[in-house]
């Protein structure tokens, strides 16, 4: 990794960690989800980023994948476990990573310190040669021993440039995996801890969307696809982002889907409706241990 592709991914993390912050400190009882992902997205292009995918807002059970519209805004209450993930890249080298705020109380605490330890625990031990497999089973250690259970299908992700999920997955359990970190890799680490019973499903669609690939189509499906793939390249993408591009975006995007010109992900929910908290950092792997881009 030369020094002008490394600058990029510390301004990526950078930002991202701030947008992390602002985030955080503005969920409150009554607020918007809306409101919320557009103050957080705007703060991220207004430090000369874009964002790498949309903001995701996870309240209570519902663990990832859901990003709020006009149509779908939600207001939260207190008490809510809310999930906060954001990203953001620079030239298309992202930064990943994720907070988990208890609004108004503190009785979820040890539920949201144990997907932060492990995350910490994770984090400490990675180097050149460590296994996905030690760190999934320090992961599911740490939060295992505080009471809980980590989600085992939901995974950190090795990054690369305009590609969030570049091959590597990050169990948070124990595995077989013997693939190992080499030095320069850039990795998303996320630990997810619930009350519940360890695993996710999908649910309904949440209004975030990734270009896969062209078709033969109508020409005003073709125009609108081409926008998108200029627009947002690899990264994933928000349907209230669409409203500019294309005056029928949102009668177009259910099309597209259909054709399998683009893909929608599902909302992930708990599957036994245990709360779910998650931390998240984007790490890059040093000679010696690793460095936190998002600390």
């Amino acid at each position: 990794m030369n020094d002008d592709v490394l600058e990029k991914y510390i301004r990526a993390g950078s930002i991202t960690k701030d947008a992390r912050e602002y985030a955080a400190a503005n969920v409150r009882a009554g607020g918007s989800a809306l409101e919320l992902v557009d103050a957080v997205e705007g703060l991220i292009r207004s430090k000369g980023a874009e964002c790498a995918f949309p903001v995701n807002i996870g309240v209570n059970e519902v663990a990832a994948h859901y990003t709020p519209s006009k149509s779908t805004d939600i207001r939260f209450s207190e008490g809510d476990v809310v999930k906060i993930d954001i990203g953001a890249h620079v030239d298309g080298y992202p930064g990943d990573t994720a907070v988990t705020v208890e609004v108004g109380t503190k009785n979820h605490a040890p539920l949201i310190r144990a997907a932060e330890t492990a995350l910490e625990m994770c984090m400490q031990m990675m180097a050149p040669g460590t296994t996905v497999s030690a760190m999934g089973e320090a992961i599911e250690r740490a939060i295992s021993s505080a009471g809980f259970k980590p989600i085992k299908n939901l995974t950190g992700h090795s990054m690369e440039r305009y590609n969030l999920h570049a091959g590597m997955s990050v169990s948070n359990v124990k595995n077989r995996d013997r693939s190992a970190l080499k030095e320069g890799m850039v990795v998303a680490i996320e630990p997810f801890s619930t009350t519940g019973v360890g695993k996710v499903d999908g649910g309904s669609r949440g209004g975030i969307y990734r270009v896969m690939r062209d078709r033969r189509a109508p020409p005003e499906i073709t125009t609108f696809f081409s926008r998108l793939q200029s627009s947002f390249g690899g990264f994933p993408f928000a349907a209230r982002w669409c409203e500019d591009l294309h005056p029928n975006a949102s009668s177009l995007l259910p099309r597209m889907v259909r054709m399998g010109m683009i893909i929608s992900y599902p909302i992930l929910v708990e599957v036994g409706m245990g709360l779910v908290a998650q931390a998240e950092h984007s790490v890059i792997v040093t000679q010696e241990g690793c460095t936190v881009l998002t600390r």
